[in-house]
């Protein structure tokens, strides 16, 4: 599964309805209004997602 970047919330890949590419890395969405924050702040909430990822690593 895909986190939704902006709140959070699981989407599967292979049938999410909204998904953009970001400097060469698919973002899904769970809804357009997410997609839509997403298109006005790109670069925080791709940091969001970086910081997630980061924070949820196993080591």
């Amino acid at each position: 599964m895909a986190v939704d970047p902006v709140c959070g919330k699981p989407v599967n890949p292979h049938n999410a309805y909204w998904m953009i590419w970001y400097k060469g890395t698919p973002y899904y969405f769970c809804g357009e209004d997410c997609q839509l924050k997403f298109d006005h702040k790109p670069e925080h909430y791709r940091q969001l997602a970086l910081d997630r990822r980061q924070n949820e690593a196993v080591y």
